[in-house]
């Protein structure tokens, strides 16, 4: 009787799809190697305003039932569809940058509708920036994430063609932390002269980088291609240099707006 009537009160979490299943279908029918199709993606909003729904109606009770990995891949997927979102409201455009208003820049502008299950959020809608700076940088502590969340502009690690999930997770970020590091557009590795030029989010980050592994030259050496890994990890002293950061919008360059 007891356990028929705790069952009754118990609550039910297992509505939300932590397959990510309809963000996945976005992404693989407009992601395009380095590019991403905003024209295809505002012409059927459907799709897309369906998944942020499903990412609004989660209750807090549900999201703390959670696993880290899920709650770490929920808030990754956030981050990158409602940048895609904030694109795709003003398309066509040259660059994510000038979206910003008079009040500020677009990474501050509130317009994410998930403020209930980050209780610091004091009831406002959150940010761009405060996902990435006040939920996974702090509380996940993973400097793979500058991997996986999407800048929508040229340098941003290209945004993958398939939601992050709880399950694949720490597979999927060493993935596309491997991808990442492995494109010489981005970041390039030179044993010989004992150097590397890499991307600027390793300057923007480099806290977070030290703090997982003691140093930039440290991560790196544990995550490069495994041909530059044994100079990094035996070298005293690498130099390294950060990139110049293209902020143009990475959409298909062919596209006619």
């Amino acid at each position: 009787m007891f356990l028929a009537a705790f069952a009754v009160l118990a609550p039910s979490f297992a509505g939300f799809d932590h397959s990510h299943a309809r963000w996945s279908e976005i992404l693989a029918a407009n992601v395009r190697g380095e590019n991403v199709d905003y024209k295809a993606i505002q012409s059927n909003r459907a799709a897309l305003d369906s998944y942020l729904a499903s990412l609004e109606s989660v209750m807090p009770e549900e999201f703390a039932s959670w696993s880290r990995s899920q709650q770490l891949a929920f808030w990754i997927d956030a981050y990158n569809a409602f940048a895609v979102k904030r694109v795709v409201d003003a398309y066509p455009i040259a660059s994510i940058q000038d979206l910003g208003d008079g009040k500020g820049k677009v990474w501050d502008q509130e317009f994410i509708p998930l403020g209930k299950l980050f209780p610091d959020a004091g009831g406002n809608d959150l940010s761009l920036n405060d996902i990435e700076n006040r939920i996974l940088r702090p509380r996940f502590k993973d400097a793979r994430v500058f991997a996986a969340i999407h800048r929508a502009s040229r340098s941003s690690p290209p945004l993958l063609a398939k939601a992050y999930v709880g399950e694949r997770l720490d597979e999927q970020l060493d993935s596309q932390v491997a991808s990442w590091l492995a494109d010489p557009s981005r970041n390039r590795f030179d044993a010989q002269a004992s150097k590397v030029a890499v991307s600027r989010i390793f300057d923007w980050f480099k806290d977070d980088f030290a703090r997982d592994a003691g140093s930039v030259q440290a991560w790196l050496a544990a995550h490069a291609p495994a041909k530059e890994r044994d100079w990094l990890s035996s070298a005293k002293e690498v130099a390294i240099e950060f990139q110049p950061y293209s902020w143009k919008l990475d959409d298909d360059p062919l596209r006619k707006p």
